[in-house]
Order: structure tokens, then C-alpha cells, then sequence
């Protein structure tokens, strides 16, 4: 073998394995802690932001109490919150992502990426980018902040992926409470039927005399069943919507076609401290999803005897309530009245 003939073999292997180290990073498959997107200690965890590419924002800051607030107004579902926060504790590296995806994985954290901001007190603790899920879904591609090494992250003995549970939709954080007030909070309460105006009625507490005062939809007094109204009253503790719908699911324009029908009914409450409330129950097409969906005589339902949509004042979404949930306070006057 002359000389030139090394030289040129010596090139290309150098060449090769130049090309090897370039496109196949092999060095990126260096051990990394299992636990390196992990946060430990959520308890200290003071707040936590979300951001994507299409300009969406989501804040969740806890509070002294415990509660958390979403985007600093509104309370927040603290189910979601601890499944969000058990989540950061206990996902792990599954496996580094492999070369030959490793562009498109970054790629997608690139453009479709949230970026997840956490914090304890002030200081930024951990920003994790989150992906969509691998090609098994049985991970999620995550990339933490000022590293170039994407990887599959998953939580042990859980099959699926994580990215639904760093979702961006305001309303679909916000807390499904409506009501839980006690019998004595209750000032006043009126409920209108508007296809059988007859079961309409109005109840107000006498606070001078400590009576049950019950009115029908003219305006006339009903002697009320006592037993019944405290039955009533006692409906309004814990009551929480199923839950909201966002603009993905329930647009502004299927919003105004709602709004434009006849309501199934409307509920007006005050409190005793001044506060109200007002209700707006929409009847619920048949769906794919209803259970119940013919009548004892076998007719098709026009609507779904267990569900509702819902506009409660102040709230831009829609709310889905289940009728069981509601049927102590959807009575009726017939119900409440004295026999």
C-alpha cells in the first residue's frame, strides 16, 4: 500500500467518523438523572405559567390558603391542579429520543411545544418544554430549557401520554363549583319555567319573622310546605357543574344559536351578604353519549333528560350540569306548596 493510498484511507475515516459524531450524536446518550424533569418538592411550588406558539397564556398561582387562581381571577379546579403537580413529581426520563427522530422531535417542541414555567416564591425552579406524545404514545417529548437533548418522559406504570394534562384553555381550569351556601345564607330564589308557567315560583326568608314566605309565578302567596322547603334549601351545598366547554368545542357562533332558543328555565338567587346569581338552563339535544333516549312509550326523546347546558351570568362558556345533580333545586312549585 503506497502512501497516497494511507493518506486517502486515512481521510476517509476521519471524514466517516466525523459524519458519525455529527448526524448520530452518540455522546447525547450520556446517563442523565431519571427524575431530571422532575420537580420534588411541590409543595413549594408558588406558581406555575404556561405559554405556546399560538399566543395562548395560562397562570396558575397558589394562594395563602392552599387555593390556586387561574390567570389571577378566577378560582381554579383543584383536582387538576394536584394531577398537574403529582405529575411534575413523579414523570421520569423514559428513554433519549433516537437520532433518527430526534430532528422531528425538536420540531415539534419548536412549534407546538408549551413552554412550562414553574416557580418557588420567585425564583424560577424548572422550564420544560412539552411535546405531543412519541409514536407508541406511551411517552411525551419534553426538552429542558438550555439543553438541545430531547426525550421521551413518561410516569412509571402509566400508560398514555402527559400532554393533555398541561392543557391551556382558561375555562378548563376554572373551578366547577356554582353553589355551596347554607340554608340560612339564602335571601331569596326565583325560578322561571318557561314551558309550564305554572310550576314557576319565588321563595324569600322572612328574617323578622323566621317564615318561609312562597309565591307562584303571579305573585301570590302559597302556603309552603315546611319540610319540603328545607329540603330545598339544604340542595344548594356543594353543587358543581360537569363542566365547561371552550371555544375548540363549543364555538361563539353554536353560543349565540343557543342563546336565540327558549330556555328549559331560569334561576335567580340572592344572599343574604347582597351576593347573586343567575342561571340559564338550555334543554340538551340527543346525542351520540345520551343514555336514555326513548320514553316509556318508546318514542324518541327531543331532548336529554339528564343533562343541560347552562349559562351562568358572568361566565363567557357554557356549562354541561346533570340533571340528578341539579333535581332538588330544579323543583317545582307544586312540590314545595302545601297539600
Amino acid at each position: 500500500m503506497n502512501k497516497q493510498t494511507k493518506i486517502l484511507l486515512l481521510v476517509l475515516l476521519l471524514l466517516g467518523s466525523a459524519y458519525f459524531m455529527i448526524s448520530q450524536k452518540p455522546w447525547r446518550n450520556a446517563e442523565k438523572a431519571a427524575d431530571a424533569f422532575a420537580v420534588q418538592d411541590t409543595a413549594g411550588i408558588s406558581k406555575i405559567f404556561m405559554a405556546n406558539k399560538r399566543g395562548e397564556k395560562v397562570l396558575l398561582e397558589r394562594m395563602l390558603t392552599n387555593e390556586w387562581l387561574v390567570n389571577g381571577k378566577v378560582p381554579a379546579d383543584f383536582q387538576k391542579i394536584q394531577l398537574l403537580l403529582s405529575t411534575l413529581k413523579q414523570m421520569q426520563i423514559q428513554m433519549p429520543i433516537p437520532a433518527s427522530m430526534h430532528n422531528t422531535a425538536i420540531a415539534i417542541l419548536a412549534s407546538r411545544g408549551i413552554k412550562t414555567e414553574i416557580y418557588a416564591g420567585d425564583k424560577l425552579v424548572k422550564t420544560i418544554y412539552v411535546g405531543s406524545e412519541t409514536p407508541d404514545k406511551t411517552g411525551t417529548f419534553m426538552l429542558l430549557e438550555g439543553e438541545d437533548e430531547a426525550y421521551s418522559v413518561h410516569i412509571p406504570g402509566f400508560v398514555g401520554y402527559l400532554t393533555p394534562r398541561f392543557f391551556m384553555s382558561e375555562i378548563k381550569w376554572r373551578n366547577k363549583l356554582v353553589f355551596n351556601y347554607q340554608p340560612q345564607e339564602i335571601k331569596q330564589f326565583k325560578i322561571n319555567y318557561f314551558q309550564d308557567n305554572s310550576q314557576s315560583f319565588s321563595y324569600q326568608k322572612d328574617l323578622f319573622e323566621e317564615q318561609h314566605v312562597l309565591k307562584n309565578a303571579a305573585g301570590n302567596l302559597v302556603q309552603a310546605d315546611t319540610q319540603q322547603v328545607k329540603v330545598f334549601l339544604s340542595a344548594f351545598h356543594n353543587k358543581f357543574v360537569e363542566g365547561f366547554y371552550d371555544d375548540s368545542t363549543f364555538t361563539p357562533t353554536e353560543r349565540d344559536s343557543l342563546f336565540k332558543r327558549e330556555p328549559f328555565c331560569e334561576i335567580q338567587i340572592q344572599l343574604v351578604q347582597g351576593k347573586s346569581q343567575v342561571l340559564t338552563f338550555y334543554e340538551k339535544p340527543i346525542g351520540d353519549r345520551t343514555k336514555e333516549r326513548y320514553d316509556a312509550q318508546g318514542n324518541e326523546l327531543a331532548a336529554d333528560p339528564e343533562k343541560f347546558f347552562v349559562r351562568i351570568d358572568g361566565i363567557e362558556q357554557i356549562a354541561s350540569i346533570q340533571e340528578y345533580v341539579f333535581r332538588n333545586i330544579l323543583t317545582t312549585l307544586n312540590r314545595l306548596q302545601k297539600h
